[in-house]
């Protein structure tokens, strides 16, 4: 979690993070923390947060009618999180608090660097773990059939991860962006693959010039970026790769297979970076 507080002419920015918790109850703890730094009571805040459980919770009152209903939802089950939404009403009770939503990932300068505080605070939790050294996590939408799941890590500005042998390279990652919902970022990797289909994009007619390469490849050099088209994510990336004689090849990556392991270093960008069809190339290039 990480909060941005803003009074008169001082800024003031704060983070943490936990294992094994859930997005909603760390967005609760970002709002508890910043609402415990305000050392004037009956101060008049505004609370600007991306997440709309907590805006509408508030702008719509639906605390009021859990503590009404005895802490049970509409559909007569338990307020999830009870112990965090306690602490955040008793201190928005005590001053003249106005939730106000932003949206995510959209360039809102200070929502932006709350997002790099949180990352921030995510990758510290995971660094002082006591089981740091075994603080891999696994994602589940990378689990396909018999396929190993996915490994990995986070670390400041991103993520580690380890694809195991038989994942398919553009799937595993287009599941782990879904995943994280990472709006943009950019990637390095290096591993070994097979099953490799590379590309040449050839201007004349704006076409993929496709080749399919049998056997292990030494994945030399692996690279791209993370944005999206419309709503859809796109994963773009190019590699080289080097055959047991020594010779390589590079161009467009359209996928493989992993042939022994694959790590990867994705980095991820604070704002949503977006995709708009060239006409003169007739590629969806970055909307800069």
């Amino acid at each position: 979690w990480g909060a941005v507080l803003q009074y008169k002419d001082r800024v003031k920015e704060i983070y943490g993070g936990e294992k094994n918790t859930t997005n909603n109850r760390m967005e609760l703890t970002a709002c508890i923390k910043a609402l415990e730094q305000v050392k004037l009571k009956n101060s008049e805040i505004e609370m600007y947060c991306d997440s709309a459980y907590i805006v509408n919770c508030f702008r719509q009152g639906w605390h009021l009618k859990w503590q009404r209903n005895g802490w049970m939802t509409s559909k007569k089950e338990p307020v999830e999180n009870r112990d965090l939404w306690e602490r955040l009403i008793t201190l928005a009770d005590q001053y003249k608090v106005a939730f106000q939503k932003v949206k995510g990932h959209a360039g809102v300068e200070l929502n932006e660097r709350a997002d790099r505080l949180a990352n921030r605070g995510m990758a510290e939790a995971e660094k002082n773990s006591p089981q740091s050294s075994l603080a891999t996590r696994h994602s589940p939408l990378a689990n396909q059939g018999s396929v190993p799941r996915l490994s990995y890590r986070a670390v400041e500005g991103g993520y580690l991860l380890r694809l195991p042998r038989g994942a398919r390279v553009m799937e595993a990652l287009l599941n782990f962006v879904r995943e994280k919902n990472i709006g943009g970022g950019a990637f390095s990797a290096i591993g070994a693959l097979e099953e490799v289909e590379l590309g040449y994009f050839r201007l004349s007619d704006h076409q993929y010039l496709r080749k399919k390469l049998n056997g292990i490849y030494e994945l030399v050099s692996f690279s791209g970026n993370v944005s999206y088209a419309g709503d859809q994510p796109v994963v773009h990336a190019h590699a080289v790769l080097g055959d047991a004689d020594f010779q390589t090849v590079a161009g467009h990556f359209f996928d493989g297979a992993v042939a022994v392991t694959m790590e990867v270093y994705l980095m991820v960008f604070s704002e949503k970076i977006a995709r708009r069809r060239d006409e003169e190339t007739g590629l969806n290039l970055l909307d800069l």
